[in-house]
């Protein structure tokens, strides 16, 4: 593969889907020694869990970037553009540079199969090796023991929750899950447990090999209020009130808040910074439209908190799709009384069954369903109309409204009609 475009160069990894027998990391670790010279980060954080992976990296992130640090950021998947994972301070890495790591990685591979994500991370971990950075933030993509991030030997690692998802490659059980995702606790480090209600095995291993657990509920507190809530870390005598609510979760702000008071002294605002982050495709409003990346039940009891809270009385048009091998039909089930009518968009890719959605939405309400011919299309006729919509079911979903969104709202005016 000789192209200097990253187009090409996604085209080609993207063809590199895993499958059972070529997930595990004894394969990779060759190529990570060939490829990797330098240390990622003075210090390294692994982020694995169900939901909230992406938000506590993006609090983290600001968090540290806020008290001067040089910190890089590796996050999945992407919204709009791929450069979207790979992060150093406010920047996106260019495609130039991604491109360059792709060559490398190609060159250092000799036989080993790699897959779309072995490519991605090793580029991120070629990129920030390079940047002499103070933290790395990298989130895991599934599960944890045989994801490529889980190479790395953490400082601090954080789970955030464990809820069903993904249950084809992690384990039909909560427990199962915690299993694969605890193996990102490393061996005298320390680990944040970022929900109150964890698996035996995530439990087990923390307390096995972590030098310290701090364990939300335990060790540190959220304590939420009328208007708004705080937070407490009891060993640091650390306290922080009068915290308002925001479109993002609570518990994935307070897991960032501990990472950051163990790693460093630093006085930053934090109010300041928590109001003022923001994580695209997490119940973000534009015109009329909320979106939403939720795409599990867990994801989809949030996104109902939030409407709740935040849209009292009010129902929605969903513009909706979801990959095959999820639970829809609890997500279908359990937001249904928000819902006015739903838009099933066709996606064509293999991974979406709209006859299976429709069928799911059919069996568990008696609600209106539309077929449209893609989100575009879908979103194209909402915007017109002004009726109050939400986009969820997958980041794809999400990802084509917002490229939608972007077309019509920079449309000429004489060219809608």
């Amino acid at each position: 593969m000789n192209s200097d475009r990253l187009s090409d160069w996604l085209g080609y990894i993207n063809s590199k889907r895993p499958n059972e027998k070529e997930f595990g990391l004894e394969r990779l670790k060759g190529v990570y020694s060939e490829l990797i010279k330098k240390p990622i980060a003075a210090k390294t954080i692994l982020i694995a869990g169900t939901n909230g992976k992406g938000s506590t990296a993006e609090f983290l992130k600001n968090f540290l970037f806020s008290a001067g640090f040089t910190v890089g950021v590796y996050t999945s998947p992407h919204l709009i553009h791929f450069n979207e994972r790979i992060r150093i301070n406010e920047n996106q890495i260019c495609d130039e540079k991604i491109v360059s790591s792709f060559k490398k990685i190609e060159d250092c591979k000799g036989k080993t199969k790699l897959t779309y994500f072995d490519y991605a991370t090793l580029a991120a971990f070629d990129i920030f090796s390079e940047a002499q950075l103070d933290f790395a933030i990298l989130e895991i993509g599934i599960g944890g023991k045989y994801d490529p991030v889980n190479l790395l030997d953490s400082d601090i690692s954080i789970i955030t929750n464990i809820d069903l998802d993904h249950e084809k490659w992690l384990g039909r059980t909560l427990n199962d899950i915690g299993f694969q995702k605890a193996a990102i606790l490393k061996e005298g480090r320390v680990g944040i447990l970022g929900n109150a209600n964890m698996p035996d095995s995530v439990n087990i291993r923390a307390s096995e090999v972590c030098s310290k657990k701090f364990q939300l509920g335990e060790d540190y507190i959220i304590q939420k209020n009328m208007k708004d809530w705080e937070y407490r870390l009891l060993d640091y005598d650390f306290q922080l009130e009068n915290i308002p609510f925001s479109n993002l979760n609570n518990e994935s702000i307070a897991s960032a808040v501990t990472a950051f008071k163990i790693l460093t002294d630093r006085d930053i605002n934090f109010h300041q910074i928590i109001e003022k982050t923001f994580l695209k495709g997490r119940c973000d409003s534009i015109e009329n439209f909320i979106l939403d990346a939720s795409h599990n039940p867990a994801s989809v009891r949030n996104l109902i908190t939030f409407l709740s809270e935040n849209h009292k009385s009010k129902k929605f048009k969903a513009i909706f799709s979801c990959i095959s091998e999820k639970d829809f039909s609890s997500m279908i089930r359990d937001i249904s009384p928000l819902i006015s009518e739903w838009i099933v968009c066709e996606m064509y890719d293999i991974r979406f069954n709209t006859g299976d959605l429709v069928n799911a939405i059919s069996e568990n309400i008696n609600g209106k369903v539309n077929i449209a011919d893609s989100v575009y299309s879908a979103v194209e006729r909402e915007y017109h109309e002004g009726n109050d919509c939400l986009v969820f079911g997958s980041f794809i979903t999400v990802s084509q409204a917002y490229k939608a969104l972007n077309q019509l709202k920079n449309k000429p005016e004489d060219e809608n009609y």
